[in-house]
């Protein structure tokens, strides 16, 4: 690409390289999504790339040759240490850069990868949804339409416009929901997991109004309460706990709306015999008391 940089690559390393960097304004920073920069590459030779420290997330996908990627996770006991996984076509990687993470091309198979290193005021709790439910290294069934989508990153900012900065933040949003609802391949016993783990949530949403206690569900599913939970929140982001008051509340929402029951009553019919109990939770989901948003709305 005409008047491109790459890092100080040498001619016999590289080819094909577009990149593109981005210093966005006070107003962009403080409301949309923003790249920092955004490439790709076409290596010839292996060359190491290592950082840690930086406000920011890379995204990055491998679109054939190989590499390798490493990352700094937490083992059971918090020690940090750098897990390296190998790197192949169709590969995606999430990562978050203030933590240390390091990746080369193999010598035999150099590697062809897109990337978007990229921040925003919300990106924080996007890559916290995704780690909660993915791991930083997967393959994803939204491969063609994230390639895509980085693509149309690189060329807005080759020919930048006023409205660059806004269909920017717009194509990073796409690669996030994709991200955070992408499929991958899974073994069998993950898929048994999740097909139960689907029962239970459905079982919620048809008796969200009973008393249902994670005792109650460990019996009636067969599986184990503390296991129920934890993987319950990686399936879903949320507690069964959390899930169950929201349906409630959703419910009493509704009965406040198109209803003339008493709170007391209301809170009867969303499961709730402890009316100050209610108060306190509709409070704490909805920011008001229930008199008040039925007053409001």
């Amino acid at each position: 690409m005409k008047n491109s940089l790459f890092e100080k690559y040498k001619t016999s390393e590289v080819t094909n390289t577009r990149r593109v960097i981005c210093t966005p304004g006070q107003f962009t920073r403080d409301h949309f999504f923003y790249i920092q920069e955004a490439g790709y590459l076409k290596s010839l030779q292996p060359h190491l790339s290592k950082r840690s420290g930086l406000q920011s997330y890379l995204f990055m996908i491998v679109l054939s040759g190989s590499g390798t990627v490493s990352y700094s996770v937490s083992s059971s006991n918090d020690t940090i240490h750098l897990l390296p996984v190998s790197a192949n076509a169709g590969d995606c990687f999430f990562l978050d850069c203030s933590k240390e993470y390091t990746h080369i091309s193999s010598e035999n198979d150099p590697w062809e990868l897109l990337w978007i290193h990229f921040y925003g005021v919300q990106a924080d709790g996007y890559y916290q949804y995704f780690a909660n439910r993915s791991d930083w290294h997967f393959r994803t069934s939204h491969y063609t339409e994230l390639v895509s989508s980085i693509q149309t990153i690189l060329q807005l900012h080759e020919n930048r416009n006023d409205d660059t900065d806004l269909l920017t933040a717009r194509e990073i949003t796409n690669i996030l929901t994709l991200l955070c609802t992408q499929t991958t391949d899974k073994t069998s016993g993950t898929n048994e997991l999740s097909e139960k783990l689907c029962l239970i949530r459905d079982f919620l949403d048809e008796h969200y109004s009973e008393t249902i206690t994670l005792d109650f569900l460990s019996n009636h599913f067969y599986i184990s309460k503390y296991y129920l939970s934890r993987e319950f929140k990686k399936e879903f982001g949320t507690t069964i706990i959390q899930y169950l008051l929201t349906k409630k509340i959703t419910y009493a929402k509704e009965l406040l709306r198109y209803s003339n029951s008493s709170i007391e009553e209301i809170a009867a019919l969303c499961g709730i015999s402890d009316q100050s109990y209610f108060n306190k939770i509709f409070r704490k989901l909805e920011g008001c008391t229930a008199s008040e948003y039925r007053k409001k709305w």
